[in-house]
């Protein structure tokens, strides 16, 4: 929950009130959240990582296409605690590979809620991953 306060705390030029790109349409409810770690923790691969990396939660945000398939370029490292650079871009290439490895067919998502979910973000914690 720190990371995520850091993450929130960090956006210094934050749009002025009104200004901003929040999504539209209904939020996405905590089952369809579910569906897509579930789907993507399949392909999550941890026992291949370094003790460091097996203690190191890292954050990664992806931009999805209506599809529900990651636009090409669009998986990138938000942060991370646990562990130092090393063992953090370990976890994150395992992460990586597991969204592309996961969205050939592209992910469960509601195709009605596209804008709640173009933008994701998923928290990579060996010990419990969830959705932000």
């Amino acid at each position: 929950e720190a990371l995520a306060e850091a993450l929130a705390g960090a956006a210094a030029d934050t749009p002025a009130p009104g200004t901003g790109t929040a999504p539209s349409g209904p939020p996405m409810t905590g089952g369809e959240k579910d569906a897509l770690v579930v789907a993507v923790k399949q392909c999550w691969n941890v026992g291949a990582l370094s003790t460091d990396a097996q203690h190191t939660v890292v954050t990664i945000g992806v931009s999805m296409d209506p599809s529900g398939r990651p636009v090409d370029g669009s998986i990138r490292l938000l942060g991370y605690e646990g562990g130092d650079e090393t063992a953090a871009r370990s976890a994150f290439d395992a992460g990586r590979r597991a969204i592309q490895r996961c969205a050939r067919d592209g992910y469960p998502l509601p195709a009605e809620k596209y804008d709640q979910w173009r933008e994701v973000e998923i928290v990579f914690n060996p010990e419990r991953m969830r959705m932000k």
